[in-house]
């Protein structure tokens, strides 16, 4: 009998790590590779079964895109397609609850309205002041300045509210891992990469893509025009000399050397001054080295 139940006990937990194997297997090959990006002018409103005197919100999505998507969407997982500001478990209520035991913070962040103000009204008025604080005169008089973004109801809920077509366009994001091969004609001695991109969500696309921004496609780093110079030249093999400035090695490594080596450096003061373990900031390291990023066979 007690053959049989071990027989037994064995047979349902092969039958489980299957199940469990399969049902991961089937997620991973569900999730998504690319995710569609917005561009164009959004119009936000509030729910239907909500009710408000406000007039809609005409948000441009791409004048937003210079921000890394993390500002906003701070619950993103980085995998899976962005969910709206008022899904279950998220923003689902348009105003703060009733006074509670929480703190008032709280009960505003978890509510529609005090989520969007915070983040939009709050970030407008940190570059105001920025832009105040980098142009002041000699003198110590303020110039003529305008917020990148209004700050006052009536610049996001005008009064006058008149209700036109905006066609959104979209470009293709690519999430997880992507391999970043050496350009067609060129023999690499080294492995091609596999970049972390979605680990890379919290920077600003155009840290990397510099001469994009209007929310056109993404082009190869080695498109014609770009870092299309397949040799360094002959004189100098620094990547730091302008005439390799579009060699695409030099890019590649003035870029992420640079960001990584900038990385390392914040990395060791948190660690000094007791902001972060040595355990903690291991994981958050990125690679310097050359078999750090060329891995592979």
């Amino acid at each position: 009998l007690e053959k049989e139940m071990k027989r037994n006990l064995f047979f349902i937990f092969c039958v489980l790590i299957i199940f469990i194997t399969k049902s991961s297997l089937i997620a991973a090959e569900d999730s998504p590779k690319n995710i569609q990006v917005p561009v164009g002018t959004m119009l936000i409103q509030v729910p239907a079964h909500f009710q408000t005197k406000k007039s809609p919100v005409r948000f441009s999505h791409s004048t937003h895109l210079k921000f890394s998507c993390m500002a906003c969407h701070h619950e993103w997982d980085r995998l899976s397609p962005v969910q709206g500001c008022t899904s279950s478990g998220c923003h689902e209520r348009l105003k703060p609850s009733p006074p509670s035991g929480k703190p008032s913070q709280n009960k505003k962040i978890i509510s529609l309205t005090g989520a969007y103000h915070k983040a939009c009204r709050g970030c407008h008025r940190n570059q105001l002041k920025q832009a105040i604080e980098t142009t002041k005169t000699s003198s110590g008089q303020k110039s003529n300045i305008q917020a990148s973004g209004p700050i006052a109801c009536a610049g996001c809920h005008p009064e006058t509210f008149m209700a036109k077509e905006h066609p959104l366009t979209s470009f293709s994001l690519p999430l997880g891992m992507i391999t970043i091969p050496p350009p067609d004609g060129v023999e690499a001695k080294r492995s091609s990469v596999n970049f972390p991109h979605s680990l890379h969500f919290d920077q600003d696309c155009r840290v990397c893509h510099h001469d994009w921004g209007d929310g056109r496609e993404v082009k190869s780093c080695t498109t014609s025009g770009c870092h299309d110079q397949l040799k360094a030249d002959e004189s100098s093999r620094n990547i730091s000399d302008p005439k390799n400035k579009k060699y695409f090695l030099a890019a590649y490594h003035k870029k992420c050397f640079h960001c990584h080596l900038d990385l390392k450096k914040q990395k060791n003061i948190l660690v000094k001054t007791d902001k972060i373990d040595g355990i903690t900031a291991l994981n958050k390291n990125a690679p310097i080295r050359c078999n750090g990023c060329h891995n592979g066979e």
